[in-house]
């Protein structure tokens, strides 16, 4: 589905450029415009889906890809963490971090870990 997202901050480029009042067009799900939200609303269709956000910033293309290696997904993974000895701590973020090495450029969101909780 085609998206035309608006926000009052667009952060984009690699050295953080901000565009005040800047949308990003999305199309089958990938980022097709981003730019001042005059000039993209200009290259989308007028029925396209819509989300502003007045007082957001949007990070088009950040990839938030980090992980939580020692906590489990039960319903109190801090206490879980807590009981648990180190050794035991220590075993499960080596498996959990090789699990995640091996999983190869598809990254730790496709990947089983046997209960533990990989957050993206």
């Amino acid at each position: 589905m085609d998206t035309l997202i608006s926000a009052r901050r667009v952060v984009i480029g690699p050295h953080g450029q901000v565009l005040t009042d800047g949308a990003v067009l999305v199309r089958n799900g990938v980022i097709a415009d981003t730019g001042p939200r005059h000039d993209v609303e200009s290259r989308a269709p007028a029925s396209i889906l819509r989300h502003d956000y007045p007082e957001g910033t949007l990070l088009p293309g950040l990839v938030d890809a980090h992980v939580h290696l020692v906590l489990d997904a039960g319903p109190d993974p801090v206490a879980a963490l807590r009981e648990a000895d180190d050794a035991t701590v220590a075993e499960g973020i080596a498996e959990h971090a090789l699990g995640l090495l091996n999983a190869g450029p598809w990254g730790p969101g496709l990947l089983p870990l046997k209960g533990w909780s990989v957050s993206l």
